[in-house]
């Protein structure tokens, strides 16, 4: 696995979707392209919560809809089972995208306002010719399931619940026809901090209840930390680690990943470790553009560690630990010391 620049669990055969060399790019004007996502590729085990963080503008939401081909990736491969999604044609991918859901990232303007939220729900049935009766049982459970009564959803609009309640409507929309997997684009922040923590408690829930796998996109580490079985940082469209969020909170081996969880305020100060970091390094405020990324590590700009080998040389996915692997030339050792990679 070393070297081979991909995150894939080695010998599973309960691989659910295969992502690889997936880019994604925008064309913006002539001469112009985003770099959006850029030759990433991972596996997504049945059954798991994979969690992707990351800085705005990293990439991670794009991803996410590339998955779903929404929009089609510029090149690159996404695997379900053993359809590669990318080979498509638009009615085969429309029949797949019942195993497929997304929830997105504002609830409340997600939701058509002027169409009665019972009928939102049942769309996904209607499209597909579901007996009226059978539709209306189903719309009964899966309200039900994500903890509202169906009597006082009744014929209501989104402008009269809550945004709590109306990210609750849209998991039991995502829920009706049944799906494999649900990509969750930063679900919960939007929501106030005291009902972020019930939006988590039913995903899980639902993924428990469900048989569910989901793909968890935040950029609150603390979120992402709860609820995932795996976590993928992400930098400016590349991955730079993934790690069970244990190992990876212990003991970040990304510089990248490090600055993320020292940006977490402390309730002594208020302010995170980074701040004093950012103030003696004037590099960390020199973000770089998708228009024009670094050669190289993407993160050398920011980096405390980066030489020129950084600027030369792209670094690959190496693996330092069980299931966890770091894109750095100068992985961190938990002693603060240079990491020993694990050969292949």
């Amino acid at each position: 696995m070393a070297g081979s620049g991909k995150a894939h669990l080695r010998n599973r055969s309960d691989v659910l979707l295969r992502v690889e060399d997936l880019v994604v790019e925008f064309n913006t004007g002539p001469g112009q392209v985003v770099h959006a996502v850029s030759n990433i590729s991972l596996d997504v085990l049945k059954g798991e919560t994979v969690g992707v963080v990351g800085e705005s503008g990293c990439g991670k939401s794009t991803l996410g809809r590339a998955i779903l081909q929404l929009p089609k990736p510029t090149s690159g491969s996404v695997t379900y089972g053993d359809t590669d999604l990318t080979k498509l044609g638009e009615e085969e991918m429309r029949r797949t995208r019942r195993d497929l859901q997304m929830i997105l990232q504002d609830p409340i303007s997600s939701l058509n306002p002027r169409r009665k939220v019972r009928d939102a729900v049942a769309e996904g049935l209607q499209v597909w010719g579901t007996d009226k009766r059978q539709v209306s049982g189903k719309v009964d459970e899966v309200i039900t399931a994500v903890g509202l009564r169906p009597e006082v959803v009744g014929s209501g609009r989104p402008s009269q619940f809550s945004g709590g309640q109306c990210q609750r409507i849209c998991i039991a929309r995502a829920l009706i026809l049944d799906p494999k997997m649900i990509i969750c684009d930063e679900p919960v922040s939007a929501l106030d901090v005291s009902v972020q923590a019930q939006i988590i408690n039913l995903l899980d829930d639902m993924k428990e209840r469900y048989g569910l796998t989901l793909i968890f996109i935040a950029h609150d580490l603390a979120v992402v930390k709860n609820i995932s079985d795996r976590v993928v940082v992400m930098y400016l469209g590349k991955i730079c680690e993934v790690g069970g969020p244990d190992d990876l909170f212990a003991r970040p081996m990304h510089h990248y990943t490090k600055l993320l969880m020292d940006s977490i305020p402390q309730p002594q100060t208020g302010v995170g470790d980074a701040h004093k970091w950012s103030q003696d390094n004037s590099a960390a405020v020199d973000l770089p553009s998708p228009m024009s990324p670094p050669s190289g590590c993407r993160f050398r700009t920011r980096c405390p560690a980066a030489t020129s080998l950084c600027a030369e040389k792209e670094p690959q996915l190496q693996q330092v630990g069980p299931d966890h692997f770091v894109a750095c030339h100068f992985p961190r050792g938990s002693d603060g010391r240079d990491a020993a990679l694990i050969p292949d």
